[in-house]
């Protein structure tokens, strides 16, 4: 089934022999920024072409008038510049190029542009009673974002959470412009690409018979063994998810279990849904986190959101009552619905949220050191969603956080004022558990959501990545497709460049001295990892 007239992809030759084709979707002296408005990017003109011949042409002229170009969303789900293009360089956004192209149901794949949002294609595929494995907790995202930074869920029973290992073949304009049709282990280089290999614009995804889920929500007011059954938790069920709490000594699980299509229910997932004075009184919270001296608010705004995730969250669509055994389809189960689709709480609220990945057989290794370290500051509560935990098995894939290795992915989210400048009450402790889990468990950083003095020593967390240099020299062997970022993480532009006074409180730096630290407060080493480097 064709849903759309294929694009018709024209060779460097063609585009010459053609004469140059009007693109009319630009914008010049624009800025787009992340979605909580605490980051900007000012590209020299922002590009939204319609079809593959454009972008094609984008790349010829940005090669001939030697600039680089970057696609990213005008809204970019990122907490840093990993999608932006430098200033004054060409910002391509596909928000044009959201078709769905192809659909064989006998074959169980569908071909997309790489513009359509993850929920707009669930909503295609469930009538037709198929699937993606890997649900992420949020739909919003582009498809080809996802693929770009290696959106993740949590599964260890299907062969992979990312997106992006269920692609079975990638067309990408390069740097070139040319058109590149990739499968087999070109395909595993780009699968997680960071927009460096060029401009992904259309991906065919290998789908499965629909399910449904029924999942469970518990709390436990008692955090002693939860080293010991975490591991089990996460292999016994679908899809688990487990917030820690370990200033008040709990944690909540949420797991999910596949039943039957035809299972009654009609749940989804609304942790998000909040009222409106629900959001105003969050609103409230997030400002006294930052006032308050000592550690009392922090705790009881975490006593507060462990009361939130400890019962069912998840809500019958037609009703909108409550649901204490919630079944319903895989993808509305699994990722947040808001009231506003574009207006979610952490839009309005900015929230950081720092995620690495480490070895699965590690974890309770790791939760082990992390008590050490809290048993070492005063008492250090996590108000926003505990230490967040989920899960993946090993991706094929060169560059995503689970590359050749099952995976747990451990993430930390801290409330921003709207200027995104301010850090809550013991941060430090954040930063001594973030460089432990670095320098310790080898633990890969998310490549959108954390900050800049994370990417230490990206190069050797990933066996292949010398093969991924390889095939961008190949792909791009001009450099079109790079950014502040991409050197960055390279080690092209080395993380000392970013060692200005104060630059720890805007996460650009791990202190080296006390200059790098806010007023009152001096660069330590941590009180247990004493390899880490913390303001205090």
């Amino acid at each position: 089934m064709t849903l759309k007239k294929p694009l018709l992809a024209l060779t460097t030759a063609a585009l010459i022999l053609g004469g140059a084709l009007k693109i009319n979707s630009l914008e010049s002296d624009s800025t787009i920024k992340n979605y909580q408005g605490t980051y900007e990017c000012y590209p020299d003109t922002i590009h939204s072409p319609n079809t593959v011949v454009e972008v094609q042409q984008i790349v010829q002229d940005a090669l001939t008038n030697n600039q680089t170009i970057m696609t990213g969303n005008r809204k970019f789900s990122s907490q840093i510049d990993a999608a932006c293009t430098d200033n004054g360089q060409i910002q391509i956004t596909l928000e044009n190029m959201n078709d769905l192209l192809v659909f064989n149901a006998a074959q169980k794949t569908v071909t997309v542009e790489a513009g359509m949002r993850f929920n707009d294609l669930n909503e295609f595929l469930r009538p037709q009673k198929l699937a993606i494995n890997m649900v992420t907790e949020l739909g919003t995202f582009s498809i080809g974002g996802m693929l770009g930074s290696g959106t993740h869920g949590s599964t260890l029973q299907k062969p992979s959470n990312m997106l992006a290992d269920y692609i079975t073949e990638m067309k990408i304009v390069d740097g070139l412009g040319e058109v590149r049709v990739l499968t087999g282990e070109a395909l595993n280089a780009a699968r997680v690409n960071l927009g460096v290999l060029g401009v992904v614009v259309e991906v065919t995804i290998q789908l499965e018979d629909a399910f449904k889920v029924e999942a469970q929500v518990k709390g436990y007011r008692d955090d002693s063994d939860l080293e010991n059954v975490i591991l089990d938790l996460a292999r016994n069920h679908y899809s688990t998810n487990v917030a820690w709490f370990p200033g008040i000594g709990r944690y909540t699980t949420t797991t999910y279990d596949e039943v039957p299509l035809e299972t009654k229910g009609n749940a989804y997932n609304a942790q998000a849904d909040v009222s409106s004075i629900q959001e105003y009184f969050f609103g409230l919270l997030f400002n006294a986190l930052h006032e308050t001296s000592n550690s009392g608010l922090q705790c009881l705004a975490a006593k507060v959101r462990y009361g939130a995730r400890d019962s069912s969250y998840f809500r019958d669509l037609d009703t909108g009552f409550i649901q204490y055994s919630p079944v319903g389809q895989s993808d509305q189960m699994q990722y947040f619905g808001c009231r506003e689709p574009d207006k979610c709480v952490w839009d309005k609220l900015p929230i950081a949220l720092q995620e690495v990945a480490i070895p699965v057989e590690e974890l309770p290794n790791w939760i082990q050191d992390v008590r050490q370290i809290l048993a070492s500051h005063e008492k250090t509560c996590f108000p926003l969603n505990g230490i967040y935990f989920r899960f993946g098995k090993a991706s094929p894939s060169y560059l995503g956080m689970s590359a050749g290795r099952d995976t747990a992915y451990l993430g930390i989210e801290y409330t921003l004022r709207k200027a995104g400048e301010a850090v809550p009450k013991n941060y430090f402790v954040n930063l001594e558990i973030e460089q432990m889990s670095l320098r310790k468990y080898g633990a890969r950083p998310h490549w959108g959501k954390n900050s800049v003095a994370i990417f230490e020593d990206i190069p050797s967390r990933y066996p292949k990545w010398n093969e991924f240099l390889a095939t961008k020299t190949d792909m791009d062997p001009y450099n079109v497709f790079t950014n502040q970022f991409w050197k960055r993480v390279t080690g092209d532009v080395p993380l000392s460049d970013y060692l200005t006074p104060e630059c720890n409180l805007t996460g650009e730096c791990y202190c080296q001295s006390d200059e790098h630290c806010t007023e009152g407060t001096s660069c330590q080493s941590g009180k247990f990892f004493e390899d880490a480097n913390i303001c205090m």
